[in-house]
């Protein structure tokens, strides 16, 4: 079991909503993204303040001292951290997100030991390395492994705890195939590579991480299948075959909404050089925001919606008959809505930013740093516009590719 300081403390700040304590760092969590723009990687001291509030534990089971939220839940604390900022809305996710997906097969042992600190932030990178690295594959020795890993796009990885290596990603040296467990590796075993050099989420600090040689014993080894989902835990989140994705949009929407309230504060100031009226007072203004609104609400409503009723569908805890998996129909409306909410949003903010004039490429602007920060969002290939392709097909009769009958990544 967990300290009981931990639960106590959980018992503490969950009387305060979670958005009302969102908006209570608002002004912290602003300069925090302002520092994490030059950093390129979110500061100690703006990482502690979310995990301060709660902010890393919303998917955590109450046994652990989480706070079990439901997605919805979730999404709406996601998307206002990253109306804050769009950096500050990924360390959120990608925290909150990857310390539950990291538990659905965890030995409670491990998870005792694991969630024991307050502080507590498990990433994983599991994108292609840069540069010359160790590969990623690992041997036997004796109860434990051998690791020799490098994986890109670990976000939050300066602040994190512990670092988690999925199966699918390692080969086995003996066998060719992926490794028979996954793997978890405290902060004293990886080695952070500077990668991360992109526009957007810039302050995100998604950069590889590296394990030459690491050994991982016994007690910090997972299954092979360890995003499979739980019958160890009872929260519909660590079933949700959607958790890794809605998290993702969460932050898009985020981004959207501030951009949205960017334009609007732009536009009761700024009179178009060469131009006789205010932005405020031009019918294609209007228009334009008319349009926005509708679409930003509309992805939301739709988003929420979808996973509302795929947690309805799993039902109960699966120690109550509660199901494993949803209903392909209702999983693929939840999918689909996460992907559109993304794109739908990036076009946008793109919009916006072009209405805005040249005002919103200087640095200065928040615009600015909402476009890149929109563009960057929905390039993740869990939210791509590639999934209105893949997911359309199964509309006429195409089986549904494996990725997503089969949930082998975060």
């Amino acid at each position: 079991m967990v300290r009981p300081e931990i639960t106590e403390r959980r018992d503490e700040i969950e009387q305060t909503p979670i958005l009302d304590r969102v908006a209570s760092i608002a002004e912290a969590l602003q300069k925090a993204g302002d520092e994490a723009q030059e950093l390129r990687h979110m500061p100690a001291w703006g990482s502690k303040e979310m995990a301060g509030q709660g902010l890393y534990r919303m998917a955590v089971p109450r046994e652990l001292g989480g706070e079990n939220l439901s997605a919805r839940e979730q999404i709406e604390a996601i998307e206002a951290a990253a109306a804050i900022d769009g950096s500050v809305g990924w360390i959120v996710q990608i925290h909150s997100e990857t310390n539950g997906l990291v538990l659905r097969q965890m030995d409670r042992a491990l998870a005792d030991k694991v969630f024991d600190d307050w502080d507590a932030v498990v990433v994983g990178g599991l994108g292609t390395p840069n540069g010359p690295n160790p590969g990623q594959t690992a041997r036997r020795e004796g109860d434990g492994w051998r690791l020799s890993y490098q994986g890109a796009f670990a976000s939050g990885c300066h602040n994190a705890t512990w670092a988690f290596v999925i199966s699918p990603f390692v080969v086995d040296e003996a066998t060719g195939e992926g490794a028979e467990n996954s793997f978890l590796v405290p902060r004293e075993d990886f080695e952070i590579i500077d990668t991360w050099n992109s526009a957007g989420m810039r302050g995100s600090g998604s950069h590889d991480i590296r394990m030459d040689g690491t050994y991982v014993p016994p007690e910090h080894l997972l299954p092979g299948r360890a995003l499979a989902p739980s019958r160890q835990w009872d929260c519909p989140t660590l079933r949700n075959p959607c958790h890794a994705v809605y998290t993702k949009s969460a932050v898009a929407l985020g981004v959207c909404k501030a951009a949205i309230e960017s334009f609007i504060d732009l536009a009761q100031k700024k009179t178009p050089w060469g131009l006789a009226s205010p932005l405020m007072d031009m019918p294609q203004v209007h228009y334009r925001i008319g349009e926005a609104q509708a679409t930003y609400m509309a992805a939301r409503t739709f988003m929420l919606e979808t996973q509302d009723a795929l947690e309805a569908n799993l039902g109960p805890g699966a120690s109550e008959g509660g199901r494993l998996t949803p209903d392909w129909e209702v999983y693929r409306e939840a999918y689909l809505a996460c992907a559109h909410a993304a794109q739908a949003v990036r076009s946008v903010v793109g919009i916006i930013n072009n209405t805005a004039g040249t005002t919103g490429s200087r640095m200065e602007s928040p615009l600015e740093r909402q476009m890149r920060d929109a563009q960057q969002s929905a390039t993740h290939t869990l939210i791509t516009w590639r999934h209105y392709e893949d997911l359309g097909k199964t509309f006429v009769g195409h089986d549904p590719a494996i990725n997503y009958t089969e949930l082998a990544r975060a």
